[in-house]
C-alpha cells in the first residue's frame, strides 16, 4: 500500500500539472524527485530540468563524450537549445563518430584528448569490441584497468581483449584556455573511475566555477567518493544521487 506523505501528494500534483513541475526551482525539484525515498532522477532528466530553468543558451563541457549518441544525456538538449558545447573524447574511433553525430550543429568545439593532472600523454585501457558484446562495450575505456575488469561478468573474455592506447592528455584549465572558455555552466564527466581527478582541478572559490556538475560516481571507491562529497559540500554544493551518476549544484 502506498504511503501517503506530503512529498507523494506534491509529486502527484505536479504530474497532473506539468507546467508546475517545469517551474519548480532546481533545489525544490531535486528534493521532490530525488533522495532515498524518491522515485529517482538521472542525468537525462537533470539536463532537461537545467534547460527548462536556464532561460538562455548555456555553456557545457562534456568529458568522456564517447560517440555523442549512445546513452548520451546531453546530445538532444545541445541540439534543441543551441548550447555552446565543448566535447572531449580521447579515442580516435569514438572521436570521429562524435563529430559525425554532431555534424551541422552550431556552437560546438571538439577536443581529442583526455583530461588529466598534467599535460602530456597517458596510457588508456580499451576493449576491442566483437559481435555479441553489450552495446555499451564500444565505449568501454579507462585509465584504470580494474574498472575495465568490472565488466567481466558481461564480457567473460575481456581480459584477453584489453588493449593499451597512448592518448593525449591536458589539464582542465589548459583545455578551457585553448578554447577560450572562461565560464562553464554545466560540467558533465563520464570517465570510468577518473572523475574525481577532474573535479578536484576546479577552483571552487571562483564565481565562474560550474553551477551544475554531473559526474559518474559508480566507479569511485568509498574513500574517493567521500573525498568528492567533502570537497563539493565544502564548496557549497548540494549532492543528489542520479542513477550511476551524482548531480551537484549550487545556487
Amino acid at each position: 500500500m502506498t504511503k501517503v506523505t506530503p512529498r507523494w501528494i506534491a509529486r502527484n500534483f505536479v504530474r497532473r500539472v506539468p507546467v508546475a513541475n517545469a517551474r519548480l526551482p532546481l533545489d525544490v525539484w531535486s528534493g521532490l524527485w530525488g533522495g532515498a525515498d524518491g522515485p529517482g532522477i538521472d542525468a537525462v532528466s537533470i539536463i532537461g530540468r537545467i534547460a527548462d530553468q536556464a532561460g538562455r543558451p548555456l555553456t557545457v563541457v562534456q568529458v568522456g563524450a564517447n560517440d555523442g549518441s549512445m546513452g548520451d544525456p546531453l546530445h538532444d538538449t545541445i541540439v534543441k537549445h543551441r548550447w555552446r558545447a565543448l566535447l572531449v573524447e580521447p579515442l580516435p574511433h569514438l572521436f570521429a563518430a562524435l563529430k559525425k553525430n554532431y555534424a551541422g550543429v552550431p556552437n560546438l568545439s571538439f577536443e581529442q584528448a583526455a583530461i588529466g593532472l598534467v599535460d602530456g600523454t597517458m596510457t588508456m585501457y580499451s576493449v576491442t569490441p566483437r559481435p555479441g558484446d553489450p552495446v555499451w562495450a564500444i565505449g568501454l575505456s579507462s585509465f584504470r584497468r580494474d574498472v575495465i575488469m568490472e565488466s567481466q561478468d558481461e564480457i567473460p573474455d575481456i581480459a584477453d581483449r584489453i588493449t593499451e592506447v597512448e592518448v593525449p592528455v591536458m589539464r582542465l584549465d589548459t583545455l578551457l584556455r585553448k578554447h577560450g572558455i572562461d565560464r562553464v555552466d554545466v560540467l558533465q564527466t563520464d570517465t570510468e573511475g577518473y572523475d574525481f581527478e577532474i573535479l578536484r582541478q576546479i577552483d571552487y572559490s571562483r564565481w565562474a566555477a560550474p553551477r551544475h556538475l554531473i559526474y559518474e560516481a559508480c566507479h569511485l571507491d568509498g574513500t574517493t567518493l567521500d573525498k568528492t562529497h567533502e570537497m563539493l559540500t565544502a564548496a557549497g554544493y548540494t549532492i543528489v544521487p542520479a542513477g550511476y551518476d551524482e548531480y551537484a549544484y549550487r545556487t
